[in-house]
Parts: structure tokens; C-alpha cells; sequence
């Protein structure tokens, strides 16, 4: 209650500043209306977007995007990326055990966890990249739209936007003064408000200040600790017997946005706008649900450590419950977050000729991630991360040209430079899993610090061969380079409770272990602070003598890997526009787009666990249509394709000859996606809109040996693999989809009522690349429809409303990500039903 009330006076006095300030003139209350609104009242309006870096009607774009207007997102409550996914078919959002969010699209993404990962979906605020999916964690909020823009996006957004690009819209600075406020409270005590100023400082400078903040009580819960306390059967697991209540639940919500607009037009030919956003968020990381155990060590295993007994605590400890608030955690190893960021970017558009116009955008990002998460879904830790720091710095520099839209020949050339580098370090407790009970540690530290560097030229065409055809191509050359120093496992004396070995158990272990498969010696002998990491790359186990080392300078040592890659790409696209008629557009493109390749950032102990993924690239065949019927009150447009996607990157497992299934950076060499899409916007009546969206995905693997388990020989462990060719792609489910309808109606003269009804869901789909019917039954995400309603009511001039909304209102249990974290598998439960009220002012 306090921030909500802290909140609202920090709108209500800047509202007042600004009115005494600036001495704008009020707009009228249709225009106050119109702005808020954005299309008109008789027909399904049209959206103008910004796909190929200049202003067009979305109708009039031959590319696939999904365009959510400001309008939409409100009334859907769209607060991030998450519930973006849910309303936009084709998009899937995934949670990771690092607190670091994944996009795929189309069924195509990078599912890893490492800070410094570029994803496959690239995002942008206003053209300002937002080169990490982490910062776009609190960017959906005072918004003009929402442009997706599905399929490959290399030639004009880069070469990491092989699924596609999201770009936010922010609402510009009104040559009028506007304001407005929105207060909502809902289920488990939380507080959203948001608010906005807007208007003109001198007769050429305006501006736009945008806040948001949400505070809210824990919404997951304890399943084994009961009033308090916990049963007896499980005081034999380790889990403590003493909590105070707070230590029962979890998830509680508390982040503060802001956005800060400049819009300066000191000539008729220079405009220069300046964006200052920046975000703080302290909400509880998602904890997940315990499923069913994976032991790496069989009951019966023994080591230097100990012997795994039959009654492990993962084989005995209870599943959780259907239930999206049920969960477990270690009240040693609380989750936790405490992450900010703030971003700056100036663009300046100069008309240095007669419809040429020069345009730069710079932008620099700056992100402090801290945060603890669960790893097992249980109350002890068990690869729990109790600590993971990171310090990113980003600047991106573009600089294009572009002609007069108005022109038969329209093209934007040119070039932009990147440079991102990325700290990140990690604490994680081992003393729940087998890998403890058998090697005697407790757990270890880890990081990686990476710079990358993306320099690029660039050029888009369009002509428009007759009224009726347009000639498109676009291309693009890119030199990706990226550094990494990987601080491989390493144990400080002290850091972690002492294990069978006491204070530096880890080191201890390797040495005898190494001294064991290697020979006396043949291994330096590793002292606390250094990395137990050793590198076999070339070695013959079988016959050492024919080992072909790849760095005799590190073979056989113990130490942090380093790598570089240096990577050239070049994008294109090439297609055709055709208009039979003014309302209907038909399009055929073919595209090529590429993601640089990555390091990852984990627990390894040998240098191939560390090893890079290479480049991927997507080639793209796709053809679709847009018609705008009935006097623009219907408006149908759908799309088909065909990827052909090499090298997919993604983090899956590889068997470490020591410890069993751990996680590496892999490429899957040949896959394939063939879909559809289709979305309808109607308003068959005044005051009634319905929309319906639909995509259908076919994703899978053609070609890529993965592996299925593993066997000992001698002392090493030895992959069992088996070709994947024909397993469907993570998070590419068959179907999904997305339906709303909304209907306002005069009450009298000075009131009228809204209603509105949104369902949308998907098909079954799997969190991670299964073969054996266990796996694909462990690993499946099945299908779900959840339904949203709102209604309330408004003057008709849109000066205020009030009104009440539910979230999933049959209360759908269903989970979006399922892991295995070495000895356990759980998976992220959705939110649950969530419902309250909202009241809003317009002035």
C-alpha cells in the first residue's frame, strides 16, 4: 500500500509541475480519445509499422507481423514478453533455471542459459537494440505498439535475428498536453499503477515522462512445510525443521519502470529524439516443481566420497502436486533477484538533401544481474545457483541513409558497429545430488567473461516495377567476433561447507581422481583457487602415445579455457510485391539470415565442455497475402513457409567422463520447419472488434546424433548416442493459437459499457529434444487454453474508466519449460487465476 500510495503522488504532483510549466494548451476530449484509441470506429483500423526502418501501413508490408497496438496490449493486459507470447502466435516464451528468459519463434530459438547469450529473436526499443533477451524484462509498458516480424531479419536487424525481431514502440512526446494514470489491484495483494505526462516544453522541444510500478504478495507455497513446520518424513531428507512463516511462501512482485522522451525539432530538416528508460527488478525468480529423479549415480554407487544409499532423498521425495502454486525450496538458499538496468539512445534524423535523409541512432545499455535460484524443486540444495553476479556494458552506433518513400526506387544503405561485453560468475551447491555422495564436494564456482564485437554493412531496395508489382532485395555483410575467458569450476577454501574431504574437498577430489585415470603426476597438482578444468582435446585413452594434442602448450592441465571466433556472414532477401487490387496484397519472399555462434558459461571439467557453438543459419521460402474486405471491416491475412535451418544451436546434454550427462553448447546439424499462419480483424458492428490468429508449426529434426545415456569403461563414462532425425524441435508446438472479442456499448449519454474475452493456447510441445518414449512423456509440455475476461465501463470521451479483468480465470494448470538439472527433472509452472480491478484517467 505504501509504494502504490508513493506512486500515485509522484504522478499526481508531476502532473502538476508540468501544467504550471509548460502552459500547454488541453486537447479536446475527442482528440484525448482518438490518440488513446488509435484507429477509428468504422472499420479494423490500420497500423503503421516500422519492419523496414520507415513508416508504412502494415497492410501494405509483404512480411509476416503480428502488430499489437498500445490499445490491444491495455485491454489484454500485456505487461512483458511472456504475455506477449500467449497473444501471438508463433512466439514462445521460456523460463530458465538461470532467470534468464528465451523467445522462439516459429520454432526457432536458442534455449541457453549463459548472460552473454544472443538470442535468435533480436529486440529493439524504437530501433535501439536491446542485444540480450534479459533487458527487455520490464520494457512493455507505455507503449504505441508491438511489431513481431517473423522470419529472418539479418539483412536490416542484424545477424541475431534469425527466428525474427520484436520491436517495441514507445508513445511519443503529444504537441499537446496529455496525461493519464492507471491503478489496478488484483489477486494476492498486488498493486500495478502506471502513469504518463506528455506535451510541449518550448514551441520546438516536447517530452514524455512514463512510469510503472507493481507490488505483490507471494503466490507460490511450500508443499511439504505445513503451518510452519515439516512432517517427520521428511526431517530424514535434511530439510530443516525450523522456518518462520516467510519461509513458507514465495513469489512476491516488486519492480519500478521508468521512460524519459525527448522529441526536439530545431529545424524542418533535423529531428532528434533522446530515450532514457530504466528498470529495477526485485521479483521472486519462478520456482520450479519437482517431477521424478534421473540419478546420474545408481543406488549402490560408491566413490571417493561415499556410496549413494537406496532410500536417496530424490527417490523418495514427494512429486509435486497439479497445483501452479505448489513448490519447494531450500530455506538455506532462498530465490532471489536484484537486477537493474538502464539504457540511453539518441536518434537523430537529418534531411540532408531533397528526400534524403540521414539517420544515426546510438544507444548504450547497462545491466547489474543479481540473483539466487532452485534447481531441483526441493528443500535442499541441490544444483541450487545461491549467487549469480553479472555485469553487462553494451553501445551499438547505426548509421543509414534512405531516400523518399514517395519514390519508385526506395533504399536504405547503411553500416553499424556493436560492442557488448559480458561478466558473469556463479555459485552453485551440489550437496543435494549424487554427484556429492559419491566425489565427497559440495559445490564450486563458476563463470565467464566475454566481449563480443559485430561490425556490419547494409543495404535495402524496393522499386516498384509497375502500380501493381514491387521488386524487393537486401543484403547484408557481417564480421561477428567474439572473445571468452571461461572460468571453469574452481573451490576457494572456506566458500562452501566442507564435505568428506573438509575445506577443499573439490580440489582434493580432482587430484586423486586425475592421479587415478592419468597416471601419478602426469596432472599439476591443483591448489585452492584454481581451475580444476583439464584439457584432454586430442587425447587417445587408449593409446596415449597417439594422442594428437590441440594445444600442446595446455594438454593434460588444468586451468580456464579461452577461445575467439571469428565469423563472416552474409544475409540476403529477395522478393515480389503484388497488388491486383488497392485492398489486397500478395507477397513472395525468399530470405537467408544467420546467428553468431556462442560460448557458454557453466560448470565443466574438461575443455571440451566448453567448446563454442558455430554460426546457424535459415534459409526461407515463404508466400502470403493481406486483403483489407467489406469497406475495411474485415481484414484476412495469412502466410505459408518453409525453413531450412543448419546448425541450430542449442545447450543440451553431453556426458562428461567423470560425472555423467552435463550441459554443453551443441550445433544440430539439419532441420526443418514448415508452417502456416493466418489472422482475421474484424468489426462486423459498432463498437464490436474480433480477432483471430493462428499458426501452424511442423518442426523437426532431420539430421543429428545425440545422446541417450551412458556406460562406464574402466573409470570413464562413455556416451550411448542414437540418431535424433524426425523429434520435433523444442518449443515448437503444432498449433497455436489466439482469439479475443471486444464490445462497447452507450449506457446513456454521458457512460458507456466494454466488455471483452481473449482465448488463447497451443498444442503439446517438449522443453527439451527427446527420443525414448520416458523422455518424450518427462519432457512434455501439454497442450492448454486459458481465458481472459474484462468489462467495465467508460465515458465515452475517454477521460476515465474503471473496470474489472480476470487472467486465466478457469485457473489452468499448465507449465511452460521442463529441465533436467543432473538428478532431477522439474518443470515452470504458469501463473495461476489471477482477477481485480482497474480504474483510469485520462486528461
Amino acid at each position: 500500500m505504501k509504494s502504490f500510495l508513493q506512486s500515485t503522488s509522484v504522478v499526481a504532483v508531476a502532473a502538476a509541475f508540468w501544467t504550471t510549466t509548460v502552459h500547454a494548451q488541453d486537447v479536446t476530449a475527442n482528440e484525448a480519445a482518438h490518440a488513446e484509441r488509435g484507429a477509428g470506429d468504422a472499420d479494423v483500423g490500420e497500423i503503421i509499422v516500422t519492419a523496414n526502418k520507415r513508416e508504412q501501413n502494415l497492410s501494405n508490408v509483404g512480411l509476416s507481423i503480428s502488430a499489437l497496438s498500445g490499445d490491444q496490449l491495455a485491454k489484454q493486459r500485456v505487461g512483458d514478453v511472456s504475455d506477449l507470447a500467449k497473444v501471438t502466435p508463433g512466439l514462445a516464451f521460456a523460463p530458465t533455471a538461470n532467470s534468464t528468459p528465451v523467445y522462439t519463434l516459429r520454432g526457432v530459438g536458442f534455449f541457453e542459459t549463459t548472460l552473454s547469450a544472443y538470442p535468435d529473436v533480436s529486440t529493439y526499443i524504437d530501433q535501439a537494440p536491446l542485444p540480450l533477451p534479459v533487458m527487455t524484462t520490464l520494457t512493455a509498458f507505455d507503449l504505441e505498439r508491438v511489431e513481431v516480424l517473423k522470419g529472418p531479419q539479418g539483412t536490416l536487424f542484424g545477424n541475431n535475428a534469425t527466428g525474427g525481431a520484436i520491436n517495441f514502440i514507445a508513445a511519443k512526446p503529444t504537441r499537446e498536453f496529455a496525461a493519464g494514470a492507471d491503478f489496478s489491484y488484483g489477486r494476492f495483494n498486488t498493486f500495478e499503477t502506471s502513469g504518463f505526462l506528455s506535451g510541449p516544453i518550448t514551441s520546438t522541444l516536447r517530452a514524455r515522462l512514463a512510469v510503472k510500478m507493481v507490488n505483490g504478495d507471494d503466490w507460490q507455497k511450500s508443499y511439504t512445510r505445513i503451518d510452519g513446520g515439516v512432517p517427520a518424513a521428511y526431517l530424514a531428507l535434511g530439510v530443516p525443521a525450523g522456518f518462520d512463516k516467510r519461509q513458507d511462501t514465495i513469489g512476491k512482485r516488486d519492480n519500478i519502470a521508468g521512460r524519459l522522451l525527448f522529441d526536439w525539432e530545431p529545424s524542418d530538416r533535423l529531428k532528434i529524439s533522446l530515450n532514457v528508460n530504466g528498470w529495477r527488478d526485485q521479483n521472486d525468480p519462478i520456482v520450479p516443481q519437482y517431477q521424478e529423479p534421473r540419478l546420474q549415480y545408481a543406488p549402490g554407487s560408491a566413490g571417493l566420497g561415499g556410496v549413494v544409499p537406496s532410500d536417496y532423498p530424490a527417490l523418495i521425495y514427494p512429486v509435486a502436486p497439479n497445483n501452479a502454486r505448489a513448490a519447494d525450496w531450500s530455506p538455506n538458499l532462498r530465490p532471489y533477484a536484484d537486477n537493474k538496468f538502464w539504457q540511453t539512445a539518441l536518434r537523430a534524423d537529418y534531411e540532408i538533401l531533397a528526400g534524403q535523409t540521414l539517420t544515426s541512432i546510438s544507444s548504450y545499455n547497462r545491466l547489474r544481474f543479481l540473483n539466487g535460484t532452485n534447481g531441483s524443486g526441493m528443500a535442499f540444495e541441490a544444483s541450487d545457483i545461491g549467487r549469480a553476479y553479472g555485469k553487462v556494458k553494451s553501445f551499438s552506433q547505426e548509421l543509414r541513409l534512405s531516400n523518399d518513400p514517395r519514390n519508385p526506387l526506395r533504399y536504405t544503405l547503411g553500416a553499424n558497429y556493436e560492442r557488448t561485453s559480458v561478466f558473469e560468475t556463479l555459485d552453485i551447491y551440489l550437496n543435494g545430488i549424487t554427484a556429492f555422495t559419491v566425489n565427497g564436494f559440495t559445490g564450486s564456482q563458476y563463470g565467464s567473461d566475454q566481449v563480443m564485437n559485430n561490425y556490419a554493412a547494409f543495404g535495402n531496395l524496393e522499386y516498384d516495377v509497375t502500380d501493381t508489382v514491387t521488386l524487393k532485395a537486401g543484403i547484408r555483410q557481417t564480421k561477428a567476433k567474439r572473445s571468452a575467458l571461461q572460468r571453469a569450476s574452481y573451490e576457494s577454501p572456506g566458500f562452501f561447507m566442507p564435505g568428506a574431504f573438509g575445506e577443499n574437498s573439490l580440489i582434493k577430489f580432482f587430484n586423486q581422481v586425475y592421479g587415478l585415470i592419468y597416471g601419478p603426476g602426469v596432472v599439476p597438482e591443483i591448489i585452492p583457487g584454481q581451475s580444476i578444468a583439464i584439457d584432454t582435446r586430442g587425447l587417445n585413452l587408449a593409446n596415449p602415445a597417439a594422442s594428437v594434442p590441440v594445444d600442446p602448450a595446455t594438454f593434460l592441465k588444468t586451468g580456464d579455457p579461452r577461445g575467439e571466433l571469428n565469423e563472416d556472414s552474409t544475409s540476403w532477401s529477395v522478393g515480389i510485391n503484388y497488388k491486383p487490387a488497392p485492398e489486397l496484397l500478395l507477397y513472395a519472399n525468399v530470405s537467408k539470415g544467420y546467428k553468431a555462434g556462442s560460448f557458454p558459461t557453466l560448470a565443466g571439467a574438461i575443455y571440451d565442455a566448453f567448446a563454442p557453438a558455430k554460426k546457424e543459419a535459415l534459409l526461407d521460402f515463404e508466400g502470403g497475402f493481406k486483403a483489407q474486405l467489406l469497406d475495411r471491416k474485415l481484414s484476412i491475412n495469412g502466410a505459408l513457409f518453409y525453413y531450412d535451418y543448419t546448425n541450430k544451436q542449442l545447450r543440451a546434454k553431453f556426458v562428461d567422463p567423470i560425472f555423467g550427462a552435463l550441459d554443453k553448447l551443441l550445433n544440430v546439424p539439419k532441420s526443418e520447419v514448415k508452417g502456416a499462419e493466418v489472422s482475421i480483424n474484424a468489426r462486423p458492428l459498432d463498437g464490436l472488434t474480433i480477432s483471430a490468429s493462428a499458426t501452424y508449426l511442423d518442426a523437426k529434426i532431420k539430421r543429428y546424433q545425440g545422446v541417450i545415456g551412458s556406460h562406464l569403461e574402466g573409470l570413464l563414462r562413455v556416451a550411448d548416442t542414437a540418431s535424433f532425425e524426425g523429434v520435433r524441435l523444442p518449443f515448437a508446438p503444432k498449433f497455436q493459437y489466439a482469439l479475443r472479442g471486444d464490445y462497447d456499448f452507450p449506457l446513456s449519454d454521458g457512460l458507456n459499457g466494454y466488455v471483452g474475452a481473449g482465448v488463447n493456447g497451443q498444442s503439446k510441445s517438449i522443453g527439451s529434444l527427446y527420443l525414448t518414449p520416458a523422455d518424450k512423456k518427462a519432457f512434455k509440455i501439454p497442450s492448454y487454453t486459458l481465458v481472459d475476461l474484462s468489462a467495465g465501463i467508460a465515458t465515452p470521451d475517454g477521460k476515465w474508466r474503471a473496470g474489472v479483468w480476470g487472467k486465466n480465470v478457469f485457473n489452468k494448470y499448465y507449465w511452460t519449460n521442463v529441465i533436467q538439472a543432473y538428478d532431477n527433472l522439474m518443470r515452470y509452472p504458469g501463473r495461476p487465476a489471477e482477477y481485480g480491478v482497474t480504474v483510469a484517467f485520462r486528461y
